[in-house]
């Protein structure tokens, strides 16, 4: 009950949150300066995504805050009354969604990359059993090491389609 109390109470500070604040959270988290600077950090990007497919949610929320990039020309050439904002908007639109390929284009590559060594150990690694194997001999068929790389690279695969379904 205490936790459904503190909840509320936070809801309530949020709805009645003061317009000048609004307009201060606006400006302090625009990010229409970042135009030259995001690139220096694509390759950091898709780095991290390589490493760790479940930060694709947390770039998700930076490429729709680099959408404020594409508001500050808009909104001047909109007040300009300016019939080239159509085309200019579908230009920046364009630049931002070749960013995002670019940044995202790692998830396909590590993909088939893993996808290929899975291939290659079950076909030149790993060996078909017999039907019937000896007791003494099941240790050798077992192929630990192999089957354990086989069992790792599936594991990069689900959790790189998690990261990316979610």
């Amino acid at each position: 009950l205490s936790e459904t109390r503190a909840l509320l109470s936070r809801m309530v500070r949020v709805v009645n949150i003061r317009e000048n604040v609004l307009v201060t959270l606006s400006v302090v988290s625009d990010m229409a300066y970042a135009w030259e600077v995001v690139d220096e950090y694509t390759t950091l990007m898709r780095h991290r995504i390589q490493h760790d497919p479940f930060c694709v949610l947390k770039l998700r929320a930076t490429f729709l805050k680099l959408v404020s990039i594409i508001d500050a020309p808009l909104v001047r050439i909109n007040q300009a009354n300016s019939p080239d904002l159509a085309s200019v908007s579908q230009h920046y639109s364009a630049e931002l969604v070749a960013y995002v390929r670019r940044v995202l284009q790692v998830i396909p590559e590590n993909m088939f990359s893993i996808l290929n060594e899975i291939v290659q150990l079950q076909t030149h690694e790993l060996v078909e059993l017999p039907g019937k194997v000896a007791r003494a001999e099941l240790r050798e068929w077992g192929q630990l090491e192999p089957r354990h790389q086989l069992a790792r690279a599936t594991h990069r695969v689900s959790v790189l389609t998690e990261g990316v379904l979610k």
